[in-house]
């Protein structure tokens, strides 16, 4: 009980800066955990104040944006990139940026939200899809330009990243309001509605190549739904919140919850593989690679597993850890929050290559 102790404070702070307006002379500034997303060459992560562009070769710094603190702005979401170049990323100031790659000068603003950007934006077929705590999901060409003659209104905030499917050309969103949405791309119209799941949804959905789709809910649950209709097709219970996106390998869905268990499932029959019980809050969605699994904790460990569930090693930080691992080639991506970011680059042995921390202001 004591991580979900944690994590339901941790979930206040967020909600009181997403959720809600300051008053006074100003807005307080926000403390979250680190949102990274890599291409070939660089990393980007947004972390309070800033977005930082990170050469994945060596560590060093490319640019920041802003330049220089200003008061209002302080990100959450973790940065997407789109085919031609742009960084979009979410503020709690509500302004949706676009940033370019290679230098962080600012491209264009969407500044049509009435409440923060928690959740990351999804970019496919060309479009931008950003989900908002003003329970709207905004739907962008890569100018900016909105594409919906309205945007998708839910009836909670949305802090989940939309998923898509290729089969289906259609983009889920599973809301705070319980429910899981399948939307028309090209007019933003609702295709179905998922009954009522009993709990709120922060993670993004992953779908199988036959038509289900997988989330995590604050019931204690992962459920898999039919992609065709929005039908429960079954539930699986867990012992805590599943707060992350479960990873889909194969047949076998990989995911942790907020009491610090992991467990391997069967996504056809809803069978557990087996599971695991870590030291803390696993609110990070895992990775796997061809060495095997990762996922971090809030106690601040990286767990290397094998697929059967053996740990092949483990390795602690001086600092919690709830963004989830990420990998380019044959880096494994690590970032810390707690007294400030520093970003760690390992080896499938758990090795260092180098660290990235912000310097300080000039």
């Amino acid at each position: 009980m004591k991580n979900k102790f944690l994590l339901v404070i941790l979930i206040l702070i967020v909600a009181s800066f997403a959720l809600s307006s300051c008053t006074g002379g100003g807005r307080v500034m926000a403390s979250g955990w680190p949102g990274i997303t890599v291409d070939d060459e660089t990393a980007y992560v947004s972390f309070n104040q800033h977005v930082y562009a990170v050469s994945l070769t060596n560590g060093v710094e490319k640019w920041r944006y802003p330049a220089a603190v200003e008061k209002n702005v302080s990100f959450y979401a973790a940065p997407a990139v789109t085919p031609d170049g742009q960084v979009i990323v979410g503020g709690y100031n509500n302004i949706l940026y676009s940033l370019n790659a290679a230098n962080g000068q600012s491209n264009w603003t969407f500044e049509d939200s009435q409440d923060r950007f928690v959740g990351s934006a999804l970019v496919a077929a060309e479009q931008i899809y950003v989900p908002s705590s003003d329970n709207k999901l905004y739907a962008l060409n890569l100018n900016g330009q909105p594409v919906w003659a309205q945007p998708f209104a839910t009836e909670d905030a949305n802090w989940s990243k939309p998923a898509t499917d290729p089969n289906c050309q259609c983009v889920y969103l599973a809301s705070m309001d319980h429910s899981v949405y399948a939307i028309n791309p090209a007019t933003g119209k609702q295709i179905w509605r998922s009954e009522m799941l009993g709990g709120a949804m922060v993670g993004t959905p992953a779908v199988s190549d036959d038509g289900q789709l997988y989330i995590g809910t604050f019931l204690d649950e992962l459920v898999a739904i039919d992609t065709s209709n929005g039908q429960i097709l079954w539930r699986f219970p867990t012992q805590g919140w599943v707060w992350a996106s479960p990873t889909l390998d194969g047949d076998v869905l990989y995911f942790g919850d907020i009491e610090g268990n992991f467990y391997a499932v069967d996504r056809q029959t809803s069978n557990q593989i087996w599971t695991i019980k870590s030291n803390g809050a696993i609110v990070g969605k895992p990775l796997i690679t061809a060495d095997g699994i990762y996922f971090t904790t809030e106690a601040g460990t990286l767990y290397a597993l094998t697929l059967e569930g053996s740990t092949r090693w483990t390795k602690d930080f001086e600092a919690t850890l709830h963004s989830g691992p990420l990998a380019v080639g044959d880096t494994i991506l690590i970032a810390t929050d707690e007294g400030g970011l520093v970003l760690f680059a390992l080896d499938a042995e758990g090795l260092q290559k180098w660290q990235f921390s912000p310097s300080e202001e000039k």
